[in-house]
């Protein structure tokens, strides 16, 4: 690796660095305009300018995304199609469908029946193929490793899966696992949030002083 070329990755890696620490302190800073009311009248406004950054950044990285989504489609759509000549079954499936959604989409002026009749049922298949998963793995869970851990998984899980029955007989079974999805399942998301967010700071600060070599090599 040439000198340019590490003097590349490093600039690289401080301009992400510099502009996910600057996203991270405007969504800090911005979104709590109660931390500028000594500046008097204009603090609302000083608040609007400190999560500026973030908003433009958050707005880049969803454009990105959407674009890279597009791009992916397409590639996906060639692919597909260059199997065409080989007799590839699911590939003229997977076309067909493409099109027709399409096709349905724009002609009915975005009718959402597809999605209604289609997508919807296979998704209530999924959870519960889900939910079967879940009782086997509680039940091996509860056969191999027969503890105090497992028996509180297991009745976690029990509890959260009733929960979701729409029945009425079972409203104190409801409450309970409403409060653990609002309460320790969603203070369990933040944290591996949180988590993520500090252990991407620190690997930035890793390769900028040289212990780590950048995702350029």
């Amino acid at each position: 690796m040439s000198r340019g070329q590490r003097l590349g990755a490093a600039l690289t890696s401080l301009i992400a660095f510099v502009v996910g620490l600057l996203t991270l302190f405007s969504l800090l800073l911005g979104n709590n305009p109660e931390l500028f009311d000594w500046v008097g009248p204009g603090s609302s406004t000083l608040a609007v300018l400190i999560g500026l950054p973030a908003a433009i950044f958050v707005r880049l990285v969803t454009l990105t995304v959407a674009v890279t989504i597009i791009i992916g489609i397409f590639n996906l759509l060639r692919v597909h199609i260059g199997r065409l000549g080989r007799g590839a079954l699911y590939s003229l499936v997977l076309l067909f469908s493409f099109g027709g959604t399409i096709a349905w989409y724009v002609i009915n002026n975005g009718d959402t029946t597809l999605l209604e009749s289609v997508q919807l049922p296979i998704e209530s298949s999924l959870a519960g193929l889900l939910f079967l998963s879940l009782v086997y793995g509680g039940a091996r869970v509860l056969q191999v490793r027969p503890n105090r851990w497992s028996v509180l998984f297991v009745a976690v899980m029990i509890t959260v899966l009733l929960g979701t029955l729409p029945l009425d007989s079972i409203n104190p079974i409801r409450e309970v696992s409403e409060w653990l999805m609002t309460v320790p399942v969603s203070g369990g998301a933040r944290g591996i949030l949180l988590g993520i967010a500090l252990a991407t700071l620190v690997t930035g600060i890793r390769v900028l002083v040289g212990q780590d070599r950048s995702y350029r090599g």
